[in-house]
Protein backbone atom coordinates (compact mmCIF):
# COMPACT_ATOMS: atom_id res chain seq x y z
CA UNK A 1 0.00 0.00 0.00
CA UNK A 2 3.01 2.58 0.86
CA UNK A 3 4.12 2.14 -2.65
CA UNK A 4 0.84 3.11 -4.13
CA UNK A 5 1.19 6.10 -1.89
CA UNK A 6 3.96 6.99 -3.03
CA UNK A 7 3.68 6.63 -6.78
CA UNK A 8 0.27 8.74 -6.44
CA UNK A 9 2.45 11.30 -4.65
CA UNK A 10 5.19 11.21 -7.11
CA UNK A 11 3.13 11.73 -10.18
CA UNK A 12 0.85 14.48 -8.75
CA UNK A 13 4.90 16.31 -8.37
CA UNK A 14 5.58 15.58 -11.64
CA UNK A 15 2.20 16.61 -13.17
CA UNK A 16 2.35 19.93 -10.65
CA UNK A 17 6.06 20.61 -11.78
CA UNK A 18 4.88 20.38 -15.54
CA UNK A 19 1.65 22.38 -15.07
CA UNK A 20 3.43 25.06 -12.49
CA UNK A 21 6.42 25.31 -15.04
CA UNK A 22 4.00 26.14 -18.35
CA UNK A 23 1.72 28.34 -16.60
CA UNK A 24 2.95 30.01 -12.93
CA UNK A 25 1.78 29.31 -9.70
CA UNK A 26 -1.56 31.85 -10.66
CA UNK A 27 -2.03 30.28 -14.06
CA UNK A 28 -1.75 26.42 -12.87
CA UNK A 29 -5.35 25.12 -11.57
CA UNK A 30 -5.36 21.79 -9.50
CA UNK A 31 -8.13 19.92 -12.28
CA UNK A 32 -4.74 20.71 -14.76
CA UNK A 33 -2.67 19.06 -12.36
CA UNK A 34 -4.74 16.20 -11.91
CA UNK A 35 -5.72 15.62 -15.65
CA UNK A 36 -2.13 15.17 -16.25
CA UNK A 37 -0.91 13.15 -13.32
CA UNK A 38 -3.95 10.82 -13.99
CA UNK A 39 -5.88 11.14 -10.52
CA UNK A 40 -8.82 12.46 -9.09
CA UNK A 41 -8.24 16.09 -8.24
CA UNK A 42 -9.20 15.33 -4.54
CA UNK A 43 -6.20 13.27 -4.71
CA UNK A 44 -4.02 16.44 -4.72
CA UNK A 45 -6.06 17.30 -1.11
CA UNK A 46 -4.99 14.48 0.25
CA UNK A 47 -1.80 14.28 -0.11
CA UNK A 48 -1.12 17.95 -0.05
CA UNK A 49 -3.97 20.00 1.38
CA UNK A 50 -3.72 22.81 -1.02
CA UNK A 51 -1.92 24.72 -4.19
CA UNK A 52 0.17 26.47 -2.30
CA UNK A 53 1.64 23.02 -0.06
CA UNK A 54 1.91 21.45 -3.50
CA UNK A 55 3.45 24.26 -4.95
CA UNK A 56 6.09 24.55 -1.99
CA UNK A 57 7.33 20.41 -2.28
CA UNK A 58 7.48 21.21 -6.03
CA UNK A 59 10.24 24.13 -4.99
CA UNK A 60 11.64 21.45 -2.21
CA UNK A 61 12.07 18.58 -5.27
CA UNK A 62 13.62 21.24 -7.55
CA UNK A 63 15.88 21.85 -4.50
CA UNK A 64 16.67 18.00 -4.00
CA UNK A 65 17.18 17.60 -7.66
CA UNK A 66 20.74 19.70 -6.97
CA UNK A 67 19.80 22.89 -8.39
CA UNK A 68 19.98 24.06 -4.95
CA UNK A 69 22.87 22.09 -3.84
CA UNK A 70 26.08 22.19 -4.31
CA UNK A 71 26.69 25.81 -5.10
CA UNK A 72 25.02 25.56 -8.11
CA UNK A 73 26.57 22.73 -10.01
CA UNK A 74 26.13 22.04 -13.36
CA UNK A 75 23.49 19.02 -14.06
CA UNK A 76 24.59 16.11 -16.42
CA UNK A 77 21.13 16.44 -18.24
CA UNK A 78 20.86 19.99 -19.67
CA UNK A 79 17.56 19.69 -20.90
CA UNK A 80 16.68 19.23 -17.13
CA UNK A 81 18.76 22.07 -16.15
CA UNK A 82 17.17 24.54 -18.41
CA UNK A 83 13.74 23.35 -17.34
CA UNK A 84 14.51 24.18 -13.72
CA UNK A 85 16.02 27.40 -15.01
CA UNK A 86 13.12 28.32 -16.35
CA UNK A 87 10.79 27.53 -13.40
CA UNK A 88 13.31 29.25 -11.03
CA UNK A 89 13.70 32.47 -13.18
CA UNK A 90 9.78 32.96 -13.76
CA UNK A 91 8.53 31.48 -10.69
CA UNK A 92 11.16 34.43 -8.81
CA UNK A 93 9.99 36.81 -10.93
CA UNK A 94 6.64 36.57 -11.58
CA UNK A 95 5.60 34.96 -8.38
CA UNK A 96 8.59 36.31 -5.45
CA UNK A 97 6.20 36.43 -2.59
CA UNK A 98 5.14 32.88 -2.94
CA UNK A 99 8.64 31.61 -3.62
CA UNK A 100 10.08 33.81 -0.74
CA UNK A 101 7.30 31.75 1.57
CA UNK A 102 8.63 28.33 -0.24
CA UNK A 103 12.48 29.45 0.09
CA UNK A 104 10.96 30.04 4.06
CA UNK A 105 9.86 27.24 4.42
CA UNK A 106 12.40 24.92 2.78
CA UNK A 107 15.29 27.17 4.41
CA UNK A 108 14.28 28.58 7.72
CA UNK A 109 17.29 30.34 9.03
CA UNK A 110 19.09 31.03 5.62
CA UNK A 111 16.19 31.23 3.14
CA UNK A 112 17.26 35.71 2.51
CA UNK A 113 20.41 34.12 1.63
CA UNK A 114 19.15 31.51 -1.03
CA UNK A 115 17.14 33.78 -2.36
CA UNK A 116 20.22 36.05 -2.90
CA UNK A 117 21.94 33.18 -4.63
CA UNK A 118 19.51 31.77 -6.90
CA UNK A 119 19.11 35.26 -8.21
CA UNK A 120 22.77 36.09 -8.46
CA UNK A 121 23.10 32.31 -10.49
CA UNK A 122 20.18 33.17 -12.60
CA UNK A 123 21.50 36.58 -13.43
CA UNK A 124 24.19 34.39 -14.53
CA UNK A 125 22.85 32.06 -16.46
CA UNK A 126 20.36 34.14 -18.18
CA UNK A 127 23.07 36.65 -19.56
CA UNK A 128 26.18 34.45 -20.31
Amino acid sequence: MKNDKTNTEKKILQAAYCIFLLYGYHGASLRQIANKAKINKAAIHYYFRSKERLYFKVIEAVRTNTIFNSRFNVLADQQTAKKHIWFLYTELYNNKPLFKEALKDIYTNKWEKKLTEIDKWLKDKTFN
